[in-house]
């Protein structure tokens, strides 16, 4: 039976079509070299790139890797930036110990986390050889987590313009907005990755640069919405069929509208995440000394979840599972 929804479904983070194509467009930015040393196609990375938002509804410390409200911080929160987690948790509870230091999102250290993850798959701690799921995993996850920091509205406490009487905006914005330009006639280029962001990939500051960045397109972005509501009214969406269900989505012309009053920022900050994701990945590799896989190796389904886990556990786990 066909259903009948009146909105996009869960809001995830850039939607599942758009973070895979960021990701694939990350894999083509990347130099000859790395892709010959990694693997001769993208098909598996790709098939992780939405797995963190899948997580979300099995691990209830997912959520908070994906965001980062700035807005919310505490007075002294400027001094978080490039700061370790552990100090961070310090400056957090500072005025209210009973409050988890989570509650705001742990975007910019999870993706430095993310980050050693990729360097520690491509370079495993005990000398054994670079394992391609491990990786691909590893590097789905961090591409993801840094394609959501280039998304204004995960760096807000307002994500989804509940404060404002904007609800709905979060999914327009990141799914909505970034499938339509993903249609052929509408789709553009992303021209080539420049230098800058490709040569100078850091895993503690540029977390927080992308960040920063973001958070300075939240006003804009709320005001394109008001402005876009009120140019479109009740003109400005029809049903969809979006699987076995039909939605009440923004039509194609709403969506052009939309385009136009957030200045078209959305398709580059799409390009600039693939640039950033790819940096990030060749930068990882090359810390971990460019190594090369000479065969695809599958690991055990409890290994991409045990590095979740503290060293201490991980171990553990892995010595119980030992032949």
């Amino acid at each position: 039976m066909l259903g009948i929804s009146l909105a996009s479904g869960a809001w995830m983070a850039w939607g599942f079509s758009p973070h895979r194509h960021i990701h694939a467009k990350a894999w083509s930015f990347l130099p000859s070299a790395f892709r010959e040393a990694w693997q001769p196609s993208p098909t598996d990375l790709l098939r992780w790139a939405t797995s963190a938002d899948s997580r979300k509804h099995t691990d209830t410390l997912e959520a908070a890797r994906h965001y980062l409200d700035l807005d919310d911080l505490p007075l002294h929160s400027p001094s978080l930036a490039g700061t370790t987690w552990s100090d961070a948790q310090e400056l957090l509870s500072q005025d209210d110990s009973t409050l988890s230091p989570r509650r705001l999102g742990v975007l910019p250290w999870e993706l430095e986390r993310a980050y050693w993850r990729m360097v520690a798959a491509w370079s495993p701690r005990d000398s054994s050889a670079p394992n391609l799921d491990r990786i691909n995993r590893a590097a789905a996850d961090f591409g993801h987590y840094l394609a959501d920091a280039h998304v204004p509205l995960h760096t807000s406490g307002n994500y989804d313009g509940q404060r404002t009487n904007q609800r709905g905006i979060h999914a327009l914005w990141e799914t909505q907005a970034a499938e339509w330009l993903l249609v052929p006639e509408n789709r553009k280029s992303c021209g080539p990755c420049s230098d800058r962001n490709f040569l100078l990939y850091d895993p503690v500051w540029t977390p927080w640069e992308v960040i920063l960045e973001s958070h300075e397109l939240v006003d804009d972005v709320l005001l394109a919405e008001r402005q876009w509501r009120e140019i479109c009214q009740n003109r400005g969406h029809g049903f969809q069929r979006r699987g076995r269900t039909l939605a009440l989505l923004p039509t194609p012309e709403a969506l052009a509208v939309w385009d136009s009053l957030t200045k078209s920022t959305t398709w580059p900050r799409l390009c600039l995440a693939s640039c950033r994701i790819a940096a990030g990945w060749h930068a990882a590799w090359v810390e971990a000394g460019s190594p090369r896989l000479t065969a695809t190796q599958h690991i055990p389904w409890w290994e991409p979840w045990a590095s979740y886990l503290p060293d201490a556990w991980q171990s553990k786990l892995r010595n119980w599972n030992q032949p």
